[in-house]
């Protein structure tokens, strides 16, 4: 009966099924006399391949097991592979005018499979799947969300985040690094509750292409005029959305990695630059260029501020360019308007993540040839980073379950050569981080924001008698200085400061803070983060100067966020702090830099000093 009904189903859907999505603006503002024309034509995919990549080591984690088993069990999940032929009986419609993917309007693939999940004494056989394109994309930057449904009509995953392509010269439609998401209906089949929301793999489509005969390959006209680089045009890409927060396995038994999806807009007036790397040469920069997408996880713990962990750098490659202003078809490069998607899984490939100590923030530049994915400088990519934490985001348990933590927060930011404002292309969400023993839920709070995670804290250009916030543009770069005063009584406070980096390239190694040499110094706390406690910053007083030193093994570098707390007997007063460059930079005043900001008053009277028991010198609390 229920393989009737699955057929019954197929078909309604493949006649009826209509996708209800909005017109992109470049269309409804296009004035062309074939316009409607090609808004009515439908582009037909059908046949090809389907291609299924399941993150074992995630799902190991969680005592699930895939069959068949990975071909390559020790490398990166994006090395295995189960292909599937797509019935060429089955067909997606597309709207697709002048080349450019608009929306999946109707039909569904079918494909005849053989893989298993299985849990405990439960096991899950997948002998066929269909992918239904859903009424509407879960997100608007989405040209199409599918839902994956078995040969029993149970719907196990949902699949977002698409990158879609078509390939002209071959007239295919490739549909790429679509994340899967395991939903309620799996959790409950598995009976693994914690496993609805979780992305456990990628899928990728390769279909065949059905042109129609008075189709328009392509968009002339409005695009004569473009691409507009910078500085004819100003380059404003903003970050619109954090969607899925993702644990994506452990690293032993202390730590996780994270991974975030990201949204984002050209908001801008110049189109940008979306080269892969080592794919040659390209205008304006006549390189290689492309955004850098890197992320990192903050807390408030004791009123402190903490950053608990940070990303390498993915490097950006294809945008799909959806809801665009301007879209002229070439999808290395974002056009006016034009949103962009990375999911979960595409933020962890080993192929596309690199460090960070290799671009240069303040500019955006990146020399691909000798980099860390070309050791032997031959111009193309050799290498990757490790199948588990190399370049990623990996945070420590013990952090993130601090039963002191009282708010959390993932971040994202888009680092892209000459944008303007750099503050519209980060954000933020909080997170809920719970250990469920096997699985790690990190429940991303319902709101997103634009900013620094840091704004949180303090909001920016704050200056109040007990908080304040600053940011300073130093001519090569921008870094933010926070602190909170907690006032303890008895004439004691608390002085929780927070200092985030954010693309001065020649790092920072010291602060100094005016401290009388009077005042005492009482239980001082350094978080920078990793759990290193041998290259921690050190504490010293000299000359009315407390002076907070790093170690060349423990730079502060762009993209860093480190604190430092202390007590003393001083109350807060404007005044301003000294950082210390790490390396030469390039404007000769900027080997130290300076913030205004509150800081301890430091003229103290004696009798103030000893009526409150205070000694003149450094005192660690335990």
């Amino acid at each position: 009966m229920k393989i009737f009904q699955y057929i019954l189903i197929s078909i309604a859907i493949l006649l009826t099924h209509n996708i209800a999505n909005s017109t992109s603006p470049w269309l409804k503002n296009l004035n062309s006399p074939e316009k409607q024309e090609q808004m009515q034509l439908r582009w037909k995919a059908y046949g090809g391949e389907v291609d299924l990549k399941f993150m074992y080591k995630k799902l190991s984690d969680m005592k699930i097991s895939v069959s068949p088993e990975p071909q390559f069990p020790n490398k990166h999940w994006d090395f295995n592979h189960i292909v599937y032929p797509i019935s060429k009986s089955s067909q997606l419609e597309l709207q697709m005018p002048y080349g450019n993917i608009e929306k999946v309007t109707s039909g569904l693939l079918n494909v005849d499979s053989d893989f298993s999940l299985t849990h405990g004494k439960t096991t899950i056989k997948v002998n066929s799947f269909k992918l239904i394109p859903t009424e509407n994309p879960l997100n608007q930057s989405d040209i199409v969300t599918f839902k994956f449904i078995d040969q029993n009509n149970n719907h196990l995953f949902t699949i977002d985040s698409v990158h879609i392509e078509y390939d002209r010269e071959k007239e295919l439609l490739l549909m790429s690094n679509m994340d899967l998401f395991a939903t309620p209906e799996l959790a409950k089949l598995l009976n693994y509750p914690e496993l609805s929301g979780q992305v456990v793999g990628q899928i990728h489509t390769y279909n065949q292409l059905q042109v129609p005969e008075n189709a328009e390959k392509e968009l002339l006209g409005s695009c004569v005029d473009h691409p507009v680089w910078p500085p004819q045009g100003q380059v404003d890409v903003t970050l619109i959305d954090i969607g899925s927060v993702q644990w994506m396995r452990d690293i032993g038994t202390d730590k996780i990695v994270v991974a975030p999806s990201a949204r984002l807009k050209n908001d801008g007036t110049a189109d940008v630059p979306w080269y892969s790397k080592f794919s040659g040469t390209f205008a304006p920069y006549n390189n290689d260029q492309h955004p850098f997408l890197n992320w990192a996880i903050y807390r408030e713990i004791d009123g402190r501020f903490e950053q608990l962990g940070y990303s390498g750098v993915k490097h950006a490659f294809w945008t799909i360019n959806s809801n665009c202003t301007i879209n002229c078809g070439n999808n290395h490069i974002l056009w006016l308007g034009c949103e962009d998607v990375y999911g979960t899984g595409n933020n962890d490939s080993s192929g596309a993540l690199g460090p960070r100590a290799e671009i240069e923030a303040d500019t955006g530049y990146w020399e691909s040839t000798c980099s860390f994915f070309d050791p032997g400088c031959i111009g193309s990519q050799t290498t990757g980073s490790n199948a588990t934490d190399e370049n990623r985001l990996v945070v420590y348990n013990d952090d993130l379950t601090d039963v002191n933590n009282s708010q959390m927060f993932i971040q994202a930011w888009y680092l892209i050569r000459d944008d303007v404002n750099i503050f519209n292309t980060m954000g933020y969400r909080t997170i809920s981080p719970v250990d469920n023993g096997n699985s790690w839920s990190m429940n991303a709070g319902p709101t997103f924001s634009q900013g620094a995670a840091l704004d949180n804290y303090v909001p920016p250009n704050t200056s109040g008698a007990m908080q304040a916030s600053s940011t300073v543009e130093t001519g090569e770069g921008q870094f933010t200085v926070a602190v909170k005063v907690i006032d303890l009584g008895g004439g004691s406070y608390r002085y929780n400061y927070a200092i985030e980096n954010y693309e001065f390239d020649p790092r920072f190694i010291s602060y100094h803070v005016p401290l009388s040499t009077t005042a005492p110094l009482i239980n001082p706390v350094f978080a920078d983060p990793d759990h290193d406690i041998a290259n921690d910053w050190q504490f010293g007083q000299s000359g009315n100067m407390l002076n907070i030193t790093g170690a060349s093994n423990n730079e502060q570098d762009w993209g860093m966020l480190f604190s430092f707390s202390f007590t003393t007997n001083a109350a807060p007063v404007p005044g301003q702090i000294t950082i210390g460059a790490a390396h030469t930079p390039a404007i000769p005043g900027n080997s130290s830099v300076t913030a205004n900001i509150l800081i301890p008053e430091t003229v103290i009277l004696p009798d103030e000093i000893f009526k409150n028991g205070f000694d003149r010198r450094i005192d660690f609390e335990d």
